[in-house]
């Protein structure tokens, strides 16, 4: 027998040997519950967990503290192996889900805990829908529920409560700055759907988006909107280096920097 065989017997009697003891450990806290008559909050719990086959029979489930219920979720996880251990750390992981009516577990959990559960999890769930294991795996929408699709969104306009949290979350927030590399990838991403595309737009191009504006005069309720929006605002400036102008930033690109009249060569 190889040492590698060897090793790999050890570390397995190890394993088992740990479940053995989350599985006693489990047993009593189910088993004393059973012949308890408790005052305080409880929650009902499946000894058998209906993801692993158990049913709501009476003898199946047993009412426990919301500290027994989260612990005896915990040592599930450490009981069980493969899809099992993946459906028990879910079950974990929703302990702190909350709804009316319930008490959940108010005991302090660490952050090393947390992570530990939200890490392992995380990496489940990727191999779990990575590939084959992905319901769109292979597969394209048709174009009638493209349309479908399409259809159910025209319209869709944001409520004041969603506006509000958009630009609450993006206010004061800068982008971080295009890298040279994120830059090559656009515009190759770019070449590869317009492979004739030399930077200039067509005359139809022109054309549609001249029809599109010409005529259109803003209300004045636009312009006011505007005007308050950029009320107090100081647009930010860049030196270009090689005309010694500071230059608004929406302008800088497409005039200066690079693309600057009076940069050499």
């Amino acid at each position: 027998m190889t040492i590698i065989s060897i090793n790999v017997i050890i570390e397995l009697t190890n394993i088992n040997k740990h479940m053995n003891k989350y599985k006693q450990w489990y047993t009593n806290i189910t088993e004393r519950a059973k012949n308890r008559q408790s005052e305080t909050y409880t929650e009902s719990h499946h000894i058998v967990p209906r993801s692993l086959g158990g049913r709501d029979e009476a003898d199946n489930l047993v009412d426990l503290t919301a500290r027994e219920h989260f612990i005896c979720h915990w040592l599930l996880v450490k009981m069980t192996v493969g899809q099992d251990h993946h459906k028990m750390l879910n079950a974990l992981r929703m302990m702190r889900a909350e709804k009316q009516g319930q008490q959940r577990y108010t005991t302090k959990i660490t952050a090393r805990v947390y992570e530990s559960i939200k890490q392992e999890y995380a990496e489940l769930q990727s191999k779990t829908l990575t590939g084959a294991g992905n319901g769109m795996f292979g597969k394209h929408h048709t174009q009638e529920a493209k349309d479908k699709i399409r259809q159910a969104r025209i319209g869709n306009k944001l409520t004041p409560a969603q506006h509000a949290r958009l630009v609450a979350n993006t206010t004061g927030k800068k982008k971080s700055p295009v890298t040279d590399d994120h830059r090559a990838k656009l515009s190759s991403n770019h070449k590869s759907k317009q492979p004739n595309f030399n930077g200039l737009l067509s005359e139809d191009t022109r054309k549609k988006i001249g029809d599109k504006i010409r005529g259109r005069k803003q209300t004045d309720e636009e312009k006011l909107a505007r005007s308050l929006a950029n009320m107090g605002k100081k647009r930010e400036k860049l030196l270009c280096p090689h005309c010694d102008q500071l230059v608004a930033v929406n302008g800088y690109a497409r005039w200066h920097g690079a693309n600057c009249k009076y940069r050499p060569g």
